[in-house]
């Protein structure tokens, strides 16, 4: 039972937008019947949701973080990659706001997202495409660029590092500077934190600490785009219990160097994900151009859009130039 609740204490730390998804909306409905939308089986058996958006030479598939959050906030995309020959792809993964919920707990393992990712690929037909993967979406798109390598054309990695002991503690130092701030201003003062130690931090994550976080480190930019709003709104976290333990394992600093298509890797200058990761990554991978968005923190194409999207077209012409 102690474990369980420090999962579920844990989870609160990773997404604190919300802890589960909403029931249904108008959107979905609408979202269910908009044009390109197709229903992709993956295990035999599960139906996930996938939506072409735009034409174009240039084919991008994009990973949404979570595990448990869905394809929305990708939704400003198009405003900006539309002009530049864009195709875009769109994606809820298993157990996310518009694809098939299961509580078959065995689902929970980073291969097999993997393998989904590559029945989504070949279910939409495509080849030679740019993979972008964002926060647990960037986890994954490492993970299936090392083992599918030929599919991938361009690798974008977005808000993301190499290993999740590495920026957690980052993530758990700023949590415990904001509530020893915070209990100063009370005239209280908070010993004993722990920033690896969910038990000394959890039972101080209040209401107010998780909306200051949010307003640093996760989406700077106020007030929110209703988009983005919506995003959060529609965040699964009922199986938080079951992800935590592979999330808190990963590891791909030994990797790196397998990684063979040319990458960029996309960090932020607020972002719990330290700018010193994504400088290591960028060290690592093999063909590794790295950018760090100078306003922006763990949603920069939301509250940085001014110097994410021009860092992602920059790399997209390079490559097309390339051929």
């Amino acid at each position: 039972m102690i474990y369980h609740r420090l999962l579920l204490a844990l989870a609160l730390l990773l997404a604190p937008f919300a802890l589960r998804a909403q029931a249904k909306d108008s959107s979905y409905t609408a979202k269910m019947q908009a044009p390109g939308v197709r229903m992709i089986t993956v295990d035999g058996k599960y139906q996930v949701w996938t939506q072409k958006v735009g034409e174009g030479k240039i084919k991008l598939l994009v990973l949404h973080g979570g595990p448990g959050n869905t394809h929305e906030y990708f939704e400003n995309f198009p405003q900006y990659l539309a002009k530049e020959g864009v195709e875009i792809y769109y994606y809820d993964q298993l157990n996310s706001y518009h694809s098939d919920k299961t509580d078959d707990l065995s689902i929970w393992t980073i291969a097999r997202f993997v393998e989904e990712v590559e029945q989504v690929r070949q279910g939409l037909g495509l080849e030679q495409f740019y993979l972008l993967g964002h926060s647990w979406g960037g986890m994954l798109a490492l993970e299936y660029a090392a083992k599918h390598p030929e599919h991938i054309k361009g690798l974008i990695t977005s808000n993301i590092g190499y290993k999740a002991m590495v920026f957690n503690k980052n993530r758990f130092s700023q949590y415990a500077d904001i509530i020893r701030r915070q209990a100063a201003q009370e005239g209280k003062v908070v010993a004993g934190l722990d920033t690896m130690g969910l038990m000394s931090l959890s039972p101080h994550i209040t209401p107010a600490v998780t909306k200051e976080f949010r307003s640093l480190h996760m989406m700077r930019r106020m007030p929110e785009h209703p988009t983005f709003t919506r995003s959060q709104a529609h965040i699964t976290r009922a199986y938080a219990g079951a992800f935590m333990p592979f999330m808190l394992a990963w590891d791909f600093s030994e990797r790196l160097a397998v990684i063979k298509p040319p990458t960029l890797v996309i960090g932020a200058k607020h972002d719990f994900v330290p700018p010193a990761d994504i400088a290591y990554m960028q060290r690592h991978i093999p063909n590794c151009q790295a950018y760090v968005c100078p306003e922006g923190s763990h949603y920069a194409m939301w509250d940085d859009p001014e110097h994410y999207f021009p860092a992602l077209i920059k790399f997209l012409r390079k490559m097309e130039r390339k051929g």
